[in-house]
Order: C-alpha cells, then structure tokens, then sequence
C-alpha cells in the first residue's frame, strides 16, 4: 500500500463488477485492456459501502429477516400512486419516407400506472415501494437492463466486460469521471470550445488543458497527432496527457460532428498514446440529413425520413464507444435531450473497472437518480414503448429539429450579409456556430477579436436578441481568439421567433461592420 498524504493510505482497487456472471458460454470477444492506472488517487481511496453491501445478502436469500437497512417504511410513502398519459410515435410501417409532421399517431396515447402493490398484483415489474426507496447505487436495475440492451443494439461494444450505470445526467456523469479520472497538474485534452460548465467543473480539479482547434468536422486530428507525437516533458512540464473530452456529434457550442474517419484516426491516437476518451454524446439521435440550400424551400415542414429502424440505425455515424476494442472510451449518455432534462437521468457505459469506481463515487454523492424520474421512465420506455417503439421515438425527434435547424439556416442565408458571416449547416444537435470577419470589421487593428465580440453581443441585446459570444467557450480562457464566433441555438424557439431573432442579429452585423 503506498501511503498518501501523509495519513491516509491507497487501497488497491477491489475487482471489477462481472458483467457476464453466471455466464455459460465464453465471452464472444476478449475482455477489455487493464486501464486502472489512469484512475486518480482520490478514486483510489473510496472504499465500498459497507451498507449496500450487507444488502446483497437479502439478494442471495430473500429469506432473511432483516433489521439491517435503515429504511423508513414504504406504508408511509404519502405518494399511493402516478399516473402518467404518454404519446405514441407512428409506427414504422407506417413511414412514407418524408415526414410531414406526422410522426406521432394521431391520437394515441397510452396510460400506465405506478403504485406501491403493482409488483405485487402483476401488473409492473417496477411499483413506487421500490421507486421511492433508497436505491442501489446502479441505479434501477429494471430500467439498467433497459438500457443496456438498448446500448448492444445501437453501439455493439466490441470487448467483453463492459457494463453500465445510471447517472444524475451528463453534467454529473461529466464531473464523475473526471474526478476518477484527474490528478491535479495532468493534462487534458478537449476541443478549443467547450460547453462552459465543462470548464467549470475541470477547474477545482486543477488540471492544465489544452484546447485542440476545431474546423467544420470537429477536433483536427492533425493538431492532435502533432501535440502528442511531440510532447516534451520538460518543456511543459508534466506527462503526456492520458485523458480526453470530446462531444463527437453535435458538439456544443460548434455544432460540428466528427465523420467516421477522423473518429478512427482520434481512437489510433488514443491506442498508440494510452488515451482515455470521454465520449459525452448527448445529441448523438439528433443526427440530421444535409441541408439543401437550393430548390425545395428546405422549411416547408417536409423532411426526409427512414422508412425502417435498420436504416436510421445504419445512417448514424458510428460512436467512439462502438470503435472500441480495448476499453479505453467512456461514453455518457443522457434523457436530457431526447426525452427531457427534468428527468435528471442518465447512463455511464465503459470498461467494468471503470463502472466499478463510478459506482463508489455514487454512493457517497448522488446515491442514484430520482426514483420518481426512474419509475416514470420505466413505464414510458419498458412498459409503453421498448425498444422499438423508442427507436420510432427518436426518428421522429430527428425529424422535428431537422425542420428547426433548417428555419435557422434559411433565415440566415436570408438575412446575414455574405462575406462577412459565414457558417457550416450542422450535422446534428441543437447549435450553428457563426464566424464574422475580423479584417472586415471597420476598427480591425484597434479593437480586439473579444472587444469586437462583446460590441456586437451588447448591441444585440439592445435590439433585443441574446446570442452567445464564441470566446465564452473557450477551454483555455486566456488563449486569444483565432476569430469572432456566435452560436446559436434553434431547438426551442418557434419558428417564427427564430426568424425575427436572426433578422434583428443581421441587422446587428450590418450596422456595426457598415454595410448596407
């Protein structure tokens, strides 16, 4: 045991939670890599819980009378029942290929009911006594199982142990795995741009970043390879990094998705330099169709759909997880923008020696999600829908923001002066990343890229449109803008407001560059 600060001593970790126990047949595909020595010393300190684990007795022996657990009485729940009326997306037989705003049945709704006995009298696998209850740290393994098949349909992980656990979310699961992760003065790797709560929550942990230029797919894989094939030690004073952030799909603020090569190319990368790879995809579903500039007005409310699952499936670009042969990408996934945020559910897949040490982080943080959130998820993804019908689901909300995000960029070919804005369509997600010139800006030269930016924010807000400045994203604050960025979002806006916004915003442009 290596002692740690003085009092304290490193535990060696326990063994990983076997996720094909009991298991006849040999795993199919060999087991993941040994990666347990990118964990951080902090994770290496917690311990199990004492508690949840004397529970695993009753598992063993439901016989068992316990007077173990301190749990209040679910006969005193003041919460008998919920009832929740969920929608009902249009069946896949049903898909002509274009999709007219139709991709609900009309109509049809379906009731399911949660209460203390439903166990009990058969009619739900998951009633409100075990909802309302103190969980394991997993989270409901009603809903686990769930969401592991749904995660061997979509993503096939192609090693053996991997496993899964319930997160409060993606900003949660974010600060989880980094705090597993990250030893203060390592060095991390994400894009140049960053969600700013991603900054945030690295900050305390003190690490040193390095933001790796984007262009319209994403992290350039060439800058990658060129900062870890030169990396000096004594020049910067630290290791190569052996952690990486990414959003590949959608990213946020950028919009951009990361194509099927360079992903392979950024997974070679982490192999050869023992990477790990945080693969937070929330917008992975929201993977759209390319956006036609000419012709049919591309906002007319028609859009392309697949007539099958299969073919959805097939049309989205592979994940980092589903390229991973050694166990080394830990992908986190979320309810939060394909069913809603108010959940505060999410899923943590990877390596079982990685799930292993999130599961001690639960326990002494967020314990699990809410049972309330999980119970209704439960009933509108197991008992209401399953797999396919959720699938429909999310080809439907494909659909609906595709016909969003193609308002917004009809707007702005409409009313953003040309040579001065310029932008790729996104591929997915919610966001459009603007670019303005700098040299075309009458004060170039005496005005920096940020004073131009924040000019241009405050006479927005003047003209009553809020859109983000670029440089509030940055991973590393106090690296000077290569141009002046805006993202916009068009997810929940109407149309007709998206319209006003972007005109006002043009309108914004011209006036601060001079230009009728």
């Amino acid at each position: 045991m290596t002692p740690h600060d003085g009092s304290l001593q490193e535990s060696p970790l326990p063994p990983a939670i076997d996720s094909t126990a009991g298991a006849v047949k040999p795993p199919p595909v060999p087991a993941a890599v040994d990666l347990s020595h990118h964990i951080s010393a902090e994770s290496r300190l917690r311990q199990q819980s004492r508690l949840k684990m004397a529970s695993s007795y009753l598992t063993r022996d439901p016989s068992i009378l316990s007077l173990a657990a301190g749990l209040p009485s679910p006969a005193l729940f003041p919460i008998e029942e919920v009832t929740a009326r969920v929608a009902m997306p249009q069946a896949e037989a049903a898909r002509s290929g274009v999709w007219k705003g139709d991709g609900l049945q009309e109509g049809v709704t379906m009731e399911f009911l949660k209460t203390k006995r439903c166990t009990e009298l058969g009619k739900s696998e998951y009633d409100l006594s075990r909802a309302l209850q103190y969980e394991q740290g997993t989270g409901s393994r009603k809903l686990l199982d769930f969401l592991k098949e749904h995660t061997e349909r979509i993503h096939h992980p192609q090693y053996s142990d991997w496993d899964c656990i319930m997160t409060g979310g993606n900003t949660h699961a974010m600060e989880t795995v980094f705090r597993m992760l990250i030893n203060p003065g390592d060095y991390v790797l994400l894009e140049e741009f960053a969600f700013p709560e991603t900054v945030d929550s690295l900050r305390p942990l003190r690490p040193r970043l390095i933001g790796i230029d984007v262009d319209e797919e994403g992290m350039r894989v060439d800058l990658l390879a060129d900062i870890l094939d030169n990396w000096d030690e004594e020049a910067r004073g630290g290791k190569r990094p052996h952690l990486m952030y990414m959003v590949p799909t959608g990213q946020n603020p950028t919009g951009a998705t990361i194509g099927t090569e360079r992903r392979k190319k950024i997974y070679a990368l982490a192999c050869k330099y023992d990477l790990v790879i945080i693969e937070d995809d929330p917008y992975y579903f929201l993977q759209m169709p390319a956006y036609v500039r000419h012709g049919t007005s591309p906002s007319d409310g028609t859009v392309p759909v697949p007539k099958t699952n299969a073919e959805f499936v097939a049309s989205l670009v592979p994940s980092m997880l589903s390229l991973d042969s050694e166990g080394r990408v830990l992908r986190l996934d979320s309810f939060s923008k394909v069913i809603a945020p108010g959940t505060r559910c999410g899923w943590i897949t990877g390596a079982a020696v990685f799930v292993e040490r999130v599961l001690r982080h639960n326990e002494v943080g967020l314990q699990f999600p809410s049972g309330i959130s999980m119970a209704v998820l439960h009933g509108l993804l197991v008992e209401a829908w399953g797999q396919d019908m959720y699938v429909n689901w999310l080809v439907n909300l494909r659909a609906e923001y595709t016909v969003r995000r193609d308002v917004i960029l009809k707007a702005m070919d409409e009313y953003l002066p040309s040579g001065i804005a310029s932008w790729t369509p996104p591929a997915a997600g919610m966001f459009v990343w603007i670019e303005l010139s700098y040299e075309k800006h009458p004060r170039h030269g005496h005005l920096s890229k940020e004073e131009i930016e924040m000019e241009l924010f405050e006479a927005g807000i003047a003209k009553k449109v809020l859109i983000m400045p670029g440089s509030w994203f940055k991973a590393e604050p106090e690296k000077l803008s290569r141009a002046i960025f805006f993202r916009a979002t068009f997810a929940a806006v109407p149309p007709e407001q998206v319209r006003a916004a972007i005109r006002q915003f043009g309108e914004v442009v011209r006036s601060t560059y001079g230009v009728e």
